[in-house]
């Protein structure tokens, strides 16, 4: 208070000091200096009788310290009161720099309470989240109450949540915008193209603007195709491979995904797919031969060429893919010569599974067909292991 007092009543300073002299040397009436300073602090004159009383005890002061005396109690009071007068000017300082933090703070705390109501407005207008729940901590909020941990962390769920939204939602915006404009492209295209084929029915020679038009149109469309038909082919072989137990059916399914998606197919997986389709072709090629050498005694046991029973036999062995013994191979050739003899032209024996290479020369085929089917059965292995 002293300190104060010395600061804001820079008229009454000289006798401030006197009074805080009298305190310091332990002089006077202490309460009636109190008063007296009191009196000064409220800017008031200051009665005559005080002003006598403290020149008496002044001249007390002097007194009793002597001039040297006083002098140094007065340079070391006035080093008190200056070092007073800092350390205060710290306080104020220090308290100026806490309020500001508190004022930046109370700021801070009230955008983040507009912000989350803001948040729990759009979760009730899109009806994501407990309506209720909703509603509990927008009253908290409101009434300057704290949210406890599990409401925050729902708030933060569903903040997540929305964001995700609000990202799709504006991802199919701007897709449905750029298709819309590509569209719109393509109709000035076909407009074009269909200007072109007009003229030209009528007679009328392009101009080379138009040729080079065509040309290029043509081309980039035809790529396009390409690519479609290449991506088709895809995934029809993904399906082959699973109907056939190749590879790994999780990976497929996602390489599927990925392709009927229109979205690039990483290098390693299409590594992995041409690897396996690799595996397919050969377990086709394999199997197709095994297949027709079947159709072969299925023909034979129609037109009876040959024993039945002996053919039947052979026909399980093919179709378990099991190895035929050597001397039912040889029958096997014997009879399917005689059935080629049957035929009544080449043309009636052509089959419609584009391998007439292959099904004209059965003697090769018969001759490789026990390597055939360890080839199947080395494939189909792979096929289990993966």
């Amino acid at each position: 208070m002293t300190e104060n007092l010395i600061h804001d009543n820079k008229e009454n300073q000289p006798i401030l000091h006197l009074v805080l002299q009298l305190e310091e040397a332990r002089l006077g009436d202490h309460d009636r200096l109190e008063s007296i300073k009191r009196t000064l602090s409220s800017g008031q004159e200051l009665p005559q009788v005080d002003r006598q009383y403290l020149g008496e005890q002044v001249s007390q002061l002097h007194e009793t310290f002597g001039p040297i005396l006083m002098a140094e109690w007065e340079r070391d009071f006035a080093q008190k009161i200056h070092e007073k007068k800092k350390n205060m000017y710290k306080i104020d300082k220090k308290s100026l720099k806490h309020t500001s933090t508190q004022l930046k703070q109370a700021i801070e705390n009230e955008k983040e309470i507009k912000w989350t109501l803001d948040l729990i407005s759009q979760l009730k207008e899109i009806k994501l989240g407990s309506t209720e729940k909703l509603n509990y901590i927008s009253r908290l909020l409101k009434s300057g109450e704290n949210i406890g941990e599990s409401d925050k962390q729902y708030l933060k769920e569903k903040s997540r949540y929305l964001r995700r939204v609000v990202d799709c939602k504006t991802k199919v915006t701007q897709t449905q915008n750029a298709i819309r404009k590509l569209q719109e492209n393509e109709i000035k295209h076909s407009k074009k193209l269909e200007e072109i084929r007009q003229s030209v029915e009528n007679g009328e020679l392009v101009s080379e603007r138009e040729q080079n038009y065509l040309s290029a149109r043509y081309e980039k469309l035809q790529s396009a195709l390409d690519q479609q038909n290449r991506v088709e082919w895809t995934i029809q072989t993904i399906q082959q491979l699973k109907e056939l137990g190749v590879g790994d059916s999780k990976k497929l399914d996602k390489i599927k995904e990925l392709l009927e998606d229109d979205i690039p197919v990483p290098e390693n997986d299409t590594k992995y797919l041409r690897e396996e389709s690799k595996l397919l072709m050969q377990t086709l090629k394999h199997k197709r031969k095994i297949d027709w050498i079947v159709g072969l005694i299925t023909e034979l046991q129609e037109m009876e060429i040959g024993n039945p029973e002996r053919l039947a036999v052979i026909k399980k062995a093919l179709e378990e893919r099991k190895p035929v013994p050597e001397n039912e191979i040889n029958y096997l050739t014997q009879k399917c010569r005689l059935l080629m003899m049957a035929k009544e032209s080449e043309k009636e024996y052509e089959t419609t599974n584009g391998n007439q290479a292959e099904e004209s020369n059965y003697n090769s085929i018969l001759s490789e067909l026990n390597t055939t089917i360890k080839e199947l059965e080395k494939l189909e292995s792979k096929f289990q292991v993966a």
